[in-house]
């Protein structure tokens, strides 16, 4: 068993890892092999610092409800949506994302679930709820918080997954290099939802606090943002690794350069996620550069038990 003193150094190096998965993912051309591997990398770091980093601080019966939640309310809207267009919009997935479950793939609920988990953590920074106070924000207000930093991922990985990669289809076409506006809209209301579902499963009652050094503390909180940021590094990374000049893909009917899509979604990322991600780490700074400097103990709300 990891000691409690080295998780939080244990949770930086698996966010650092899904940073050098990705980097791999943007280095690779689109046919080859790193792009067919590296996912493994990330996918294996990010469900390895989900357990560790949420461990820390909920009970194994809140991180299972968690991903009940998130399988249960992703699978069913994904479903609804590709058979009635609702709530993302008219698309479907192509055989790239085989296997499936019905007609979503199995990959899509784990990939919402280490993405939420960062979100959640994530919106408990921005909304300054790192000690495990159990109000009225973190109930109702982390959660919408939460489903917007979820969009804001979307808004860079759609375009490329789906125009660029083709893993999935939109039918109907949209102004957001080839994504509907109503798709965001749909990551939004359905993202919420599983958001609002744990908070109020997690609800009652406060984790037990624990005395740690206040470094420790730092570093279990400052690894969020930094997993927050993972896919931000793929993101900005591709438009100075791609060298395939003549490779196209349409959007609305129209040859569109894959590197200018590449270049437009770097930028997006650029001045969003990663921004986003600096400012949770400065939120972090500021709340426990005080007791790191004067080697006091900052407490680490943990929950015991099963």
């Amino acid at each position: 068993m990891i000691p409690s003193l080295s998780r939080s150094t244990v949770c930086m190096l698996l966010a650092l890892t899904a940073w050098a998965g990705n980097a791999l993912y943007a280095w690779g051309t689109l046919d080859g092999p790193l792009k067919y591997w590296s996912p493994a990398i990330v996918a294996g770091a990010m469900i390895a610092y989900l357990v560790i980093h949420g461990r820390q601080r909920y009970s194994g019966a809140q991180l299972l409800g968690f991903a009940v939640i998130v399988f249960l309310v992703g699978w069913f809207f994904e479903t609804l949506s590709v058979l009635t267009g609702f709530p993302f919009g008219n698309y479907h997935y192509t055989e790239l994302m085989a296997p499936f479950l019905g007609h979503v793939p199995v990959s899509v609920m784990p990939a919402y679930c280490v993405m939420g988990y960062a979100s959640w953590s994530m919106a408990r920074i921005l909304l300054n709820r790192m000690h495990g106070e159990a109000d009225a924000v973190l109930r109702f207000a982390a959660p919408a918080v939460a489903a917007l930093l979820m969009v804001v991922w979307d808004l860079s990985m759609d375009p490329l997954r789906a125009t660029v990669e083709q893993r999935w289809v939109w039918l109907d076409g949209g102004p957001h290099f080839g994504v509907p506006m109503e798709n965001y809209f749909g990551w939004a209301l359905v993202t919420w939802i599983m958001f609002q579902a744990f908070a109020l499963f997690i609800a009652p009652g406060s984790p037990a606090a624990t005395r740690l050094p206040a470094r420790e503390v730092r570093r279990y909180w400052l690894s969020v943002p930094v997993i927050y940021a993972a896919f931000a590094v793929e993101y900005v990374l591709n438009p100075l690794l791609f060298e395939e000049s003549g490779r196209v893909a349409m959007v609305e009917g129209i040859e569109l350069p894959v590197g200018d899509i590449y270049a437009e979604v770097a930028v997006l990322a650029a001045t969003s996620m990663l921004p986003l991600a600096l400012l949770g780490a400065l939120f972090v700074r500021r709340a426990f550069s005080a007791g790191e400097g004067t080697g006091h103990a900052a407490s680490l709300p943990v929950r015991r038990g099963r």
